[in-house]
């Protein structure tokens, strides 16, 4: 379908689920990252011009896995590195924005505890302050300002907010017993199998036993079904808890992948309980510039590699302003692929064939975010306080997280609420023509729409609304991705060529892209240095 096509079908069809907006609409404005950028990467390239420069490392993409190969390179005393970066900030699903008001996320907003596997992890939050003593302790102190405050979560149902995101009010007998038995069987599976645990962080640290790895084979929705949970409340917390991490629903989530969700958390900190998570107003925010920052002139923001091919001594690449221009080339040593393998496949020359069809494979998640800027607060049904967290049963989006919620006395308005909205239930090019062609007013509607039983004079409160859009958010984790040669091909790579990116676990977590980076980086710091990669560090 083109865009005249896609318009006309809007026309004469409104699309489900969106209220129609009143005459006048809070100003705001689009953030984030500008998708038109990458779509350039799909132009020609244009030759570079005039002299190399040389460069013993290249980094493609400073999200949090080309930050931390970053981190991890420089930590190890090699400054010889280049990281290029598209857009005009570095940190990926880790950035943050800010108004009058607060700071706020574009994208991730919390870090689960650190488990005991994630150690490299650890010593990334020791060097930026949050973690405190022993990183390596069962139960590491943190900074009290990142720990979450209480209330935590809350969830909007049967007209009420109760504590935490488990349905809880109003179930039967039977649909709790299932609840009981379904987490009870999710507990199970944290213990240790052989020498490993059967779902750990990072990913590749899990358990390769055949049951396990046979889980790729189903949806989580259909082996949920297989173990007898079919209560509604439950398959719709299944069903959240997937749209939240993969950006779809459960029943195309593979089932290993639905099951390391509820399964890999269980990380601990001193005075904190077990679901607590790490944030800021700014969502991940502070760890992106904490990892950026240092890179100085190391970091090229809006540069563009146009492409990357093999030389006799390593690898050339061509890079480019990402608002046009001319390119340069650059020769490094090796590089350390920190970007989207789709990229990777239009960009990277000679792939193998495995790689190649992997990364054209890859289901990424188009999600949509907006900011709202509350000059009021709304009432509130009773139940629980405005949490950081708030989310409604049974609704099409995630819900809204409160930016200033970490301030204690300063929870009510002026405050930022952040709406997530990932689109599960569509195909992901339709989802990202509307989110290039349809208006803001289009996607204040929605958002006023969407909570609307709860806040149904929402608009009246709202100074601003901001929207982000993030049309390759996230890869989906669809069944058959675990045992995929393609993916295993990436997770290896080539002694001088490194893959960085939180694809190459096949979900976009904040812990997998750390872990990636790291031991993307520590190999190609062995082959430089001619020695043995740090197995402890290896995944």
């Amino acid at each position: 379908m083109d865009r005249r096509q896609f318009l006309g079908a809007c026309a004469l069809a409104p699309l489900a689920g969106c209220a129609r907006p009143p005459a006048s609409l809070p100003p705001g404005a689009f953030l984030g990252p500008d998708p038109l950028v990458g779509h350039r990467l799909r132009d020609a390239a244009r030759k570079p011009e005039g002299a190399s420069e040389r460069v013993g490392v290249l980094i493609v993409g400073a999200g949090i896995g080309g930050l931390s190969a970053a981190w991890w390179l420089r930590r190890g005393g090699f400054d010889d590195f280049l990281v290029a970066e598209l857009q005009p900030e570095p940190g990926g699903n880790s950035r943050s924005g800010a108004n009058a008001i607060s700071a706020f996320p574009l994208a991730a907003h919390y870090l689960p505890l650190p488990t005991l596997e994630s150690r490299t992890l650890r010593l990334l939050l020791a060097d930026l302050g949050a973690l405190r003593g022993d990183p390596f302790a069962a139960k590491p102190v943190f900074d009290e300002a990142l720990l979450c405050a209480a209330p935590q979560e809350r969830l909007f149902l049967n007209g009420l907010w109760q504590e935490g995101l488990v349905p809880e009010a109003g179930l039967s007998a039977r649909e709790r017993e299932q609840i009981h038995r379904f987490f009870a069987k999710v507990g199970q599976m944290r213990g240790i199998r052989a020498a490993r645990k059967p779902f750990a962080l990072p990913m590749a640290l899990s358990s390769s036993e055949a049951d396990l790895v046979a889980l790729d084979r189903l949806s989580f929705r259909e082996w949920l079904l297989r173990e007898g949970f079919d209560c509604e409340a439950l398959l719709w917390h299944a069903d959240y808890a997937c749209r939240d991490d993969y950006g779809t629903s459960a029943d195309r989530v593979s089932a290993w992948a639905g099951l390391h969700y509820f399964a890999c958390r269980d990380g601990e900190a001193e005075g904190a309980s077990l679901d607590t998570v790490l944030t800021s107003p700014g969502g991940n925010g502070w760890i992106a510039r904490g990892l950026a920052d240092p890179l100085a002139e190391r970091l090229r923001c809006a540069t563009a590699v146009t492409r990357l091919q093999r030389t006799r001594t390593g690898w050339e690449a061509w890079l480019a302003p990402a608002s046009g221009g001319v390119a340069r080339r650059v020769e490094a040593r090796a590089v350390i692929w920190a970007s989207p393998l789709f990229l990777a496949a239009h960009l990277i020359q000679g792939l193998p064939d495995p790689a190649l069809n992997y990364a054209r494979s890859v289901e990424y998640a188009p999600w949509l975010l907006a900011q709202l800027s509350m000059k009021s607060s709304p009432e509130e049904a009773g139940g629980v306080e405005l949490a950081w967290d708030n989310v409604l049963y049974r609704s099409a989006s995630l819900g809204y997280v409160v930016a200033n919620h970490q301030r204690f006395a300063l929870r009510a308005a002026p405050s930022v609420w952040t709406w997530y909205h990932a689109f599960a239930s569509e195909p992901a090019s339709m989802a990202r023509m509307k989110m290039l062609m349809l208006p803001r007013e289009h996607w204040i509607g929605m958002i006023a729409d969407d909570l609307a039983p709860v806040y149904p004079d929402l608009l009246r409160h709202v100074e601003r609304i901001d929207l982000v859009r993030h049309g390759h958010a996230m890869a989906r984790p669809v069944p058959g991705f675990l045992t995929s040669a393609g993916r295993h091909w990436f997770a290896a790579g080539l002694p001088d060529l490194q893959f960085a990116h939180a694809d190459v676990s096949g979900f976009s977590l904040c812990e997998e892209a750390h872990s990636r980076g790291v031991c993307a980086a520590e190999r190609v710091l062995a082959r430089l240095a001619g020695r043995r990669a740090d197995s402890a560090v290896l995944i």
